[in-house]
This record gives C-alpha cells, sequence and structure tokens, in this order.
C-alpha cells in the first residue's frame, strides 16, 4: 500500500472508498463536501456525529476507534469538488503535538488498503484536515492534506462556509422594583373644622 507524504496524491481506481482515523487518543471524524471555492453549498454538506449523512458521504461508527467515512464518488454531486476529512480531538483543551502523529487509511469498500497518510507536524492543533478525495476531470483522487488548525473546530468549520452557533448571550437579569419611602413625609391633614 502506497504511502502519501504532505501534498502528494494518488489516483483512485474504485468509487467506493472509506477513510478511516488511527489516533492515540480519542477523536471525531467529520467531512465538509466543497465546491470549487473550497466552502459547502450548505449545512447538510456538512457530515459529522448529529449529523451522519450527507450526498455520497456516510459516518459510520467503527467497531474499535473512531468513526469511519464511507464514501460513494459516484453519488456526489456535480458541483462537490472535494470531501475534505477532519479530525477533531474530543479534549478541546488538548492538542496533537501531545500524541503520536494520527495516520489517515484510504481503503476500498472491501476494506483492500489503497493509501495511508500520517499526518507529521502538528503542534499545538486540535483539530486537521487529514486528507481530501477530489475531482479531477472525470476522476478521482486522493491528496494528503495535514492542514491543522490551531484556533479549533468552529474556526476550521467556518472557513469552510459551515454557520456556527455562537454561546448564547445570556437573559438579562429582571429586577423587581423596591418602594421607597418619600424622603420627607407628607404634610398631616388638617382636621375639619
Amino acid at each position: 500500500m502506497p504511502s502519501l507524504t504532505k501534498g502528494q496524491n494518488g489516483p483512485l481506481s474504485t468509487s467506493q472508498i472509506v477513510v478511516s482515523v488511527e489516533l492515540a487518543t480519542a477523536a471525531d471524524v467529520s467531512a465538509l463536501l466543497v465546491t470549487d471555492r473550497g466552502v459547502v453549498r450548505s449545512d447538510n454538506d456538512f457530515v459529522f456525529y448529529n449529523q451522519p449523512t450527507g450526498p455520497g458521504v456516510s459516518l459510520q461508527q467503527a467497531p474499535n476507534g473512531p468513526a469511519r467515512l464511507h464514501i460513494s464518488t459516484n453519488e456526489i454531486p456535480a458541483d462537490i469538488d472535494a470531501v475534505r476529512a477532519v479530525i477533531t480531538l474530543d479534549d478541546t483543551s488538548s492538542t496533537f503535538g501531545r500524541f503520536a502523529p494520527p495516520i489517515a487509511r484510504v481503503t476500498d469498500g472491501g476494506g483492500r488498503e489503497l493509501y495511508d497518510f500520517t499526518v507529521t507536524g502538528l503542534t499545538s492543533e486540535s483539530v486537521v484536515i487529514a486528507l481530501e478525495v477530489y475531482r479531477r476531470n472525470l476522476d478521482w483522487k486522493v491528496r494528503a492534506v495535514g492542514q491543522g488548525y490551531a484556533g479549533g473546530f468552529a474556526d476550521l468549520v467556518r472557513d469552510h462556509g459551515v454557520s456556527v452557533d455562537e454561546e448564547p448571550t445570556p437573559a438579562p437579569v429582571q429586577t423587581t422594583p423596591t418602594y421607597s419611602p418619600p424622603a420627607t413625609p407628607p404634610p398631616a391633614p388638617t382636621p375639619p373644622p
């Protein structure tokens, strides 16, 4: 099985591929389906644990380890240029530099290994685009990307056009007005004549 280095690519001879990762700590795998401008068409093009299917891509839980991306290139819409496989550490306060480099593997639908890519050079990042499956004319290829994001997951998906809910603004504190007696007592009533 050929090992890719950062920036290297290779042809895909099958339309059914699976992307999996090996990592020494807990992590999530997700996918961004991007146009030739490098952004999603809508939030439906972001495949992750809360939205495990997208056009031509599904996220399926592996028996041991992180979920796997199952990609059917023949089902990917014509205006999608690439599927980017993303690894995000579960512990957002941690970084890839604390662990052995993650390994992304590409297999065909039957489990035959096609490529692997050891994502080296990560230090302060907590999320990384490991690789991408991309369209070149009528063919599909895989490219080793290895682009980390020190700013975290929200920065990565925002850069790709996904809407990110910000932290909710706290509701204003309601105060009940209190009664304050007047500073000077009112004049005493005068007795009737």
